[in-house]
């Protein structure tokens, strides 16, 4: 195997904890097929230690997946979206998201140490404001969004997140010196 784009996508711990489920089930035959296969040797590894920590009771990631198996609300699409609640006033960029989300920072401190350079970009009121963002969106009760509300067409944000436009710049200077 061989890979052509290294990190070419960033995924959560959620959607990671749903993917080592779908392998395991698919090895174990409880995906509906009822084939037992033995797991390779690396694979099983993984899988278990993945599994072991992702589920761990104290591990936030758990209860959100249970309760949504498809994708969590509060991080992709819809009025209830972190990024809708933080992109309109605090640029950063998707790892940071990915981090907020998977972490759900409570201390001034955890939120710094996620974002980067995080003293010289935000002012301490902002670093304040963003975490009383965090804390509201993730108390939301995910069983009190309607159903639905990921389809629904919004308002287009602008691309906020840090890198985005220079990304493109840097394709467009590799395709002109090719």
């Amino acid at each position: 195997m061989h890979i052509k784009n290294p990190q070419s996508a960033l995924i959560s711990n959620h959607e990671l904890l749903l993917h080592l489920r779908q392998e395991d089930a698919e090895y174990s035959g409880t995906d509906g097929t009822e084939r037992d296969r033995k797991k390779p040797k690396g694979l099983e590894h993984m899988l278990r230690d993945g599994l072991a920590y992702l589920q761990t009771p104290d591990y936030a990631v758990v209860d959100v997946t249970d309760a949504h198996p498809e994708r969590p609300m509060t991080l992709y699409k819809g009025q209830h979206s972190l990024f809708r609640a933080l992109a309109p006033n605090y640029r950063l960029n998707k790892a940071e998201f990915i981090q907020i989300y998977n972490l759900k920072p409570k201390t001034q401190v955890m939120l710094e140490l996620i974002i980067e350079e995080a003293g010289s970009r935000f002012s301490e009121e902002e670093l304040e404001d963003i975490l009383n963002i965090i804390k509201r969106v993730f108390d939301e009760e995910e069983a009190s969004i309607p159903a639905g509300v990921e389809d629904q067409a919004l308002e287009k944000i602008d691309n906020k997140l840090l890198g985005a436009a220079k990304k493109k710049k840097k394709v467009k200077r590799r395709v002109r010196e090719e």
